[in-house]
């Protein structure tokens, strides 16, 4: 419709149309400045729909305020119900039915609560209203280090649990750094937000630790997207575990998961430990992923048992499902999922494989992952000669995981420590009979005739292995799925968390000198400096509140869950 935008079949006048100016640019080119998406990170030029809108080189996360007129900021609002901003996997998105439509764009969202006729000004605050002000549960945000597109039990961890969560009605964003070409904002399967801050991985996929640097950015996501719950992954993060100090000192609920098993004899393991007791001093909750993993972290950190609750990790069994048919029949395979690092015991590996393959001719080995210690498998292959029974896969990405386990009979598990190996859960879903090192949490993942254990030393792995070799013909691979299916499921874990963002809600927040009291405990060198860098971090919060209010932070248009819950139904029509 020109001079306007048509919404449920009423037009809303810019301020230049109203005095009679009327722009010679098409409708659809309008751009949205109260989305973080169309502001400042798609070109202001595109004008073929949301699909096709190429990023900006402008940060969104850096962009200057725009100061505006309160009738053009509703106009702005109400636009944004013309524009779609499918996330990445919804390319196909079909747009529910009805209302006015524009060539070449999907029609309007319907609006409730609108009266029809002329809209004026309060007409165009509901619009607004209606947008900006959805109802959810809880808001919360996941702060990690790692997260997609590198993969591993914690990025999986995080995805997993976000889109049950979502499911469950909850308004889930994730908070990471930038991973090559992927910065800004984007959107995942179901709307799942993820910022991907402007910041450089130090060590290890982690940012380098700078404690204050990221308050104001962190402080404006956290605010814009009206986040009532933080949520914070692995003791190796630093940026989790500096979100956890600015997020306790704007008055935030917060929870940690810790995914890792520590020592405490070592250097590494002592510098972590005092890093954790820092940062746990003052949790609102902790959650371990097996009940080793709660014992060590309650030792490490000094914790309050009655704090930390036990919530495994699971699977998505419906895509790791059986496939007899892509074995070779005339040869038993075992399989090694695993990153090859020294933790993940590859020596081991390179000790078992020569003797196995010795003592049985028609066994071969399929090795996935990378790593440093590639090399220590590369030459064992070649010192033996078993280019031929040993394949080396490289890194091989999660989607395809499942086609590599298929493959195979027996998955082997040599790792050193591990608080909960999810890779193991997904091999016997996929059919596989597991070898494990009885380390950590390990024993407690699956029952024993579901997995051989083992001591972590090559003499006991080479015995379990060699009792597992025979029974392969005896296994039944869709039995196995089946049990896992039962025991495992994302949706039980997503459920079991929302109770533990229910216990924190409603806990009342700490004021300043009970916190600092929490902090000089933790030694007498340690607590004072702990509580100084705490201080400081409340005269910078009050700072920033003064000279930059919340109430001149612009709120997030939160992404239309339910209308696109509806188009996929009715595309699957």
């Amino acid at each position: 419709m020109e001079g306007g935008r048509p919404i449920q079949g009423r037009t809303i006048k810019t301020p230049s149309q109203e005095s009679g100016h009327v722009p010679s640019s098409s409708p659809k080119s309008l751009r949205v400045s109260v989305s973080d998406m169309s502001r400042s990170y798609f070109a202001p030029d595109d004008t073929d729909g949301a699909r096709n809108r190429r990023p900006s080189h402008r940060n969104p996360l850096s962009a200057a305020p725009q100061w505006k007129s309160q009738e053009s900021v509703a106009f702005d609002k109400a636009a944004a119900l013309d524009v779609s901003t499918p996330p990445v996997n919804a390319g196909a998105l079909s747009w529910p039915r009805g209302g006015a439509s524009v060539p070449g764009k999907p029609p309007p969202l319907p609006v409730k609560g609108v009266a029809e006729g002329p809209l004026a000004s309060d007409g165009i605050d509901a619009i607004a209203n209606a947008i900006t002000r959805r109802k959810f549960k809880y808001s919360v945000a996941m702060v990690s280090d790692f997260f997609y597109p590198n993969m591993g039990g914690v990025e999986m961890h995080i995805y997993q649990l976000s889109q049950c969560l979502i499911k469950r009605g909850l308004k889930v964003i994730v908070i990471t750094h930038f991973y090559g070409k992927r910065t800004g904002i984007r959107y995942l399967t179901n709307g799942l937000k993820v910022y991907y801050l402007p910041l450089t991985p130090f060590y290890n996929q982690s940012v380098f630790p700078a404690p204050h640097t990221l308050f104001p950015l962190i402080r404006q996501i956290l605010i814009r997207e009206q986040i009532n719950i933080v949520h914070c992954h692995q003791a190796f993060s630093a940026m989790g575990h500096e979100t956890i100090m600015y997020a306790r000192t704007m008055g935030y609920k917060v929870c940690f998961t810790d995914h890792s098993l520590f020592g405490f004899a070592d250097a590494s393991s002592i510098h972590m430990n005092k890093v954790l007791k820092f940062s746990l001093s003052d949790i609102s909750h902790v959650i371990c992923v097996s009940h080793t993993s709660k014992e060590n972290t309650v030792l490490r950190a000094s914790l309050d048992p009655r704090i930390v609750s036990v919530i495994p990790n699971a699977v998505d069994a419906t895509k790791f499902v059986p496939d007899p048919g892509r074995r070779d029949p005339s040869q038993i395979t075992i399989v090694v999922m695993s990153r090859l690092v020294y933790r993940k015991g590859i020596d081991l590996l390179v000790e078992v494989i020569p003797e196995v393959c010795r003592q049985f001719p028609n066994v071969n080995f399929l090795i996935g992952g990378d790593g440093p210690k590639k090399l220590n498998l590369e030459e064992m292959r070649e010192k033996h000669q078993l280019h031929d029974r040993v394949e080396l896969l490289g890194g091989v990405n999660h989607s395809d995981v499942r086609d590599v386990l298929v493959r195979g009979h027996i998955f082997v598990n040599c790792s050193l420590t591990e608080a909960f190996c999810i890779a193991i859960v997904e091999a016997v879903s996929a059919g596989l009979l597991c070898v494990s090192t009885a380390v950590g949490g390990v024993p407690e993942v699956l029952p024993k005739h579901l997995i051989k254990l083992c001591e972590p030393t090559a003499g006991d792995l080479l015995e379990k292995l060699t009792e597992a070799i025979p029974l392969v013909k005896t296994v039944d691979p869709f039995k196995m799925h089946q049990e896992v299916k039962t025991m495992y499921n994302w949706n039980d874990v997503a459920e079991r968390t929302e109770r533990v963002y229910e216990r924190i809600n409603n806990m009342e927040s700490l004021r300043l000198i009970d916190r600092l009291r929490k902090y000089y405990g933790c030694g007498v060198c340690a607590g004072k400096l702990f509580c100084l860098v705490i201080a400081f971090n409340f005269l910078l919060w009050r700072l920033l509140e003064y000279f930059w209010p919340k109430e001149d932070i612009e709120l997030a248009v939160d992404f239309p869950f339910e209308e696109y819950r509806k188009s996929k139904k009715q595309g699957q029509r």
